[in-house]
């Protein structure tokens, strides 16, 4: 991607423009001192109605990149981690049923001593048998002792209610916090890949049409190079050309064809590219959508500090950092939680059968109790020191991302900011090389013809107008990619706030 951002193709401008410095066009006939100048560039490049514009292939990309996709799906883990730590704030209800098989006991055991009256024991001669002396209750009655065997199975249903006090002043408050804006800094990160996307399918598309537009030059050189190859073929006789001038013109063809395939190479790894991008099947042609060629001239509206400082605002990466930085000092904040003891409110309910908390047979009877616990595990305090320090450290982390982000977009912005200020420059001085290099070649071609100019002369004025046509090309569709970059770079791209 870094040579489609730079906005040119390095390789391709080498070999072709090395090419023209060689090449021999011209056209058979001159044309006439009132003819219009013929725009080759301008004429291939011309919108098509239906076709590609910039805005489409950025719409295009980001709806099926799988960059963006990636980011939304981390939204996702974002957003079911922000349900877990609202999950945290419900009491904790854990319901238990258990049962006990014993084993067998050969030694019979008691029940226990059954009194019908509460009060103190006395004795007293027996009900029925007055000879006799028991123990006997308040009310007369005589006390009973019973004995049985073993129970061999045991029963028990248990509901438990924990509410954690201390969790919600210093723990789940701030993990809440804490995975809400995780989630936010991952919706801004999501967005800012979609615009990320959107440029770089910008770009790729302004890349592809300078491609497109440097084979078109490629291709007006090799018909220049023949139609002055055949001028001279049949001129020789006359005198007026050497057999060396000839043998040289049909060796400027053959150069100018090898670096016509190599123009067309390199725009079809150009269109491979945008295809890519845009995920446009290879049967789907693609036309130009837009006048690349009449882009208004003009510098950046404001001054590079204030472009700067507007970047700052507005970059959805800085506020995603925001969002991340607040997220780990809400985290840290909870790891600092475990420092302190811990106070839950609790409350059973319990049906056992049988039932320890009654004495005597069996008993299914509902049981319930209520309490406040405070636990404190000292060997959590030392682990805590080291978890807080780590916590700590993440915001520190987040802090000079932030830092060196600003400086990064500071530099993006400058160097966008002044691709964009020298293109004004180019492109009017690519316009008027282009008219001094039609006349000159137009002056040239007479003189040759009329026999009062040397071919190296004709070659170098041809040469002139094909690099004049590059550099045109290169100066317009430059600005555009400026544009593109400085409107990221300064997050001009990034949509208003609703209000």
């Amino acid at each position: 991607m870094k040579w489609i951002r730079r906005g040119a193709l390095p390789l391709a401008l080498t070999l072709l423009l090395a090419a023209l410095c060689l090449a021999a066009p011209a056209a058979a006939q001159a044309p006439g001192a009132d003819a219009p100048a013929r725009d080759p560039v301008g004429e291939a490049l011309r919108p098509v109605p239906g076709g590609l514009t910039p805005d489409a292939a950025a719409a295009a990309a980001t709806r099926t990149s799988a960059t963006v996709r990636g980011k939304r799906a981390e939204l996702e883990q974002a957003a079911a981690k922000v349900d877990q730590a609202l999950v945290s704030y419900f009491p904790r209800l854990t319901v238990t049923a258990t049962y006990t098989r014993l084993s067998p006991n050969s030694t019979p055991t008691s029940r226990g001593v059954f009194v019908s009256a509460d009060g103190p024991l006395l004795t007293g001669p027996c009900p029925g048998v007055p000879a006799a002396t028991c123990v006997l209750d308040t009310a007369g009655k005589p006390v009973i002792a019973a004995s049985g065997s073993p129970l061999l199975n045991a029963f028990s249903v248990v509901a438990t209610l924990d509410v954690p006090i201390s969790d919600y002043v210093l723990r789940l408050t701030q993990t809440y916090a804490s995975a809400s804006r995780a989630q936010r800094a991952k919706t801004i990160e999501a967005r800012a890949a979609e615009l990320q996307v959107g440029a770089d399918a910008k770009v790729a598309f302004f890349a592809w049409v300078r491609a497109r537009g440097q084979v078109v030059v490629a291709k007006e050189a090799v018909a220049q190079a023949k139609a002055h190859a055949d001028d001279a073929r049949r001129t020789i006789d006359l005198g007026v050309v050497s057999k060396a001038d000839v043998l040289r013109l049909e060796a400027q063809v053959a150069s100018a064809q090898q670096l016509q395939a190599e123009a067309e190479a390199l725009a079809a790894v150009a269109e491979s590219q945008l295809r890519t991008l845009v995920h446009r099947p290879a049967a789907a042609a693609i036309e130009i959508g837009i006048d690349v060629m009449n882009e208004p001239a003009g510098a950046p509206p404001e001054g590079l500090p204030s472009l700067q400082e507007l970047a700052l605002r507005r970059r959805l990466e800085m506020r995603a950092l925001d969002e991340t930085q607040a997220s780990l000092r809400e985290a840290h904040s909870a790891v600092k939680a475990a420092y302190l003891p811990r106070v839950d409110a609790f409350a059973d309910a319990n049906f056992p059968n049988p039932n320890s908390r009654l004495f005597g047979v069996l008993q299914n009877e509902l049981t319930w109790d209520v309490g406040v616990r405070a636990s404190w595990t000292i060997n959590d305090t030392f682990a805590t020191v080291g978890a807080s320090n780590e916590a700590r450290a993440r915001v520190s982390a987040v802090t000079e991302q932030k830092s060196a982000l600003a400086d990064a977009i500071r530099l993006e912005v400058a160097s966008a900011y002044y691709d964009l200020s020298k293109t004004t420059a180019s492109i009017e001085a690519s316009e008027r090389g282009l008219i001094s290099a039609e006349e000159s070649l137009r002056v040239r071609r007479e003189l040759f013809q009329a026999g009062k100019a040397r071919t190296v002369e004709l070659i170098d004025a041809e040469t002139e107008l094909i690099r004049a046509h590059l550099a045109r090309l290169d100066a317009r569709i430059g600005r555009l990619v400026a544009k593109t970059r400085l409107a990221h770079a300064t997050g001009q791209d990034v949509p208003a706030a609703p209000h």
